[in-house]
């Protein structure tokens, strides 16, 4: 695989050079309306969108984004280990072309050289997510979709932290992790649990290639998912809230809940393995099970 993305890199230069000549508009303001636009593929960004969902709106809409979006984590992570490709900010046939390297709470590229380029976690995130969205919907909600997955890839190569190619393969992935998951659960939604536990023995499959704790913490998660999915299934069988301000409740606090043991535990613990698979365990339980029995019972 790598020698085919190899005959492909003077198309990735070429696309990733014309793409870049986009920072000429307006100083650094493109950087900002990229950094913007990449947000829509990171972690904070897709938990809120799953939970606003699942919470508030649609709660088998919001389990299917979370099996499509999982699902699609543990195939990237897999083949990233599988086909080791170094970033292009990494690569000597790519050092004329720009990196925009930024180290913040809601987008960070500066740690990405620790991390394989193929295929796009980003593009294939936005492929899975809003691939599942636009699944079933109308042509205008197909179209909004779509442009927001080439937003996202489009971000990426801008911003010198994937190849074209990263992009490409990542977002027809996500899609087809979308279309996939959309068939299974229309089929087997009864079994709900069970497609979920196999997409965590997908991404467990990832720790026989490169044992890290990124893939650790995306098994934990997973793990904690489906535990509490069985058992809101059997204890809480929540519906989402009538009325404008439950739903504001349930997300606002809840979100702050799911940053709490993100972010806030994350000091309080040590720095080892099993402490970030507990904080984002408790996240998978605390999300589809533990706050969604508080908030029944609270009448919310």
């Amino acid at each position: 695989m790598l020698n085919l993305l190899e005959r492909c890199l003077p198309f990735d230069h070429a696309v990733m050079q014309a793409v870049q000549k986009l920072a000429e508009i307006g100083g650094g303001v493109m950087d900002k309306i990229m950094l913007a636009l990449t947000f829509l593929g990171e972690e904070t960004f897709v938990i809120l969108l799953i939970i606003a969902v699942y919470w508030c709106w649609n709660k088998r809409l919001g389990e299917y984004l979370l099996f499509s979006l999982y699902t699609a984590m543990s195939l990237n992570g897999l083949l990233k280990d599988l086909i080791a490709r170094p970033r292009p900010f990494l690569t000597e046939r790519f050092s004329d072309l720009r990196y925009v390297r930024v180290e913040g709470a809601l987008v960070d590229t500066a740690h990405l050289s620790s991390s394989w380029s193929f295929p796009s976690g980003h593009s294939q995130t936005a492929g899975s997510i809003f691939g599942s969205l636009a699944y079933g919907r109308k042509a205008g909600a197909k179209l909004l979709c779509g442009l927001l997955i080439l937003l996202v890839m489009l971000s990426r190569v801008y911003l010198g932290v994937h190849y074209p190619t990263d992009t490409i393969v990542g977002a027809l992935l996500g899609l087809l992790c979308a279309w996939l998951c959309g068939a299974l659960f229309r089929r087997f939604y009864h079994h709900k649990v069970l497609l979920m536990l196999a997409a965590v023995l997908l991404s467990g499959s990832a720790l026989l290639l490169n044992f890290t704790v990124d893939t650790v913490k995306t098994i934990a998660l997973g793990l904690g998912a489906v535990v509490g999915l069985w058992l809101e299934q059997r204890a809480v069988q929540f519906r989402p809230a009538k009325s404008v301000f439950a739903r504001v409740l349930r997300l606002v606090i809840g979100f702050a809940l799911l940053m709490g043991i993100r972010l806030g535990l994350k000091p309080l613990l040590p720095d080892l393995m099993w402490c970030h698979a507990l904080r984002y365990a408790l996240m998978g339980f605390t999300g589809t099970f533990l706050w969604p029995w508080f908030f029944t019972r609270a009448g919310l």
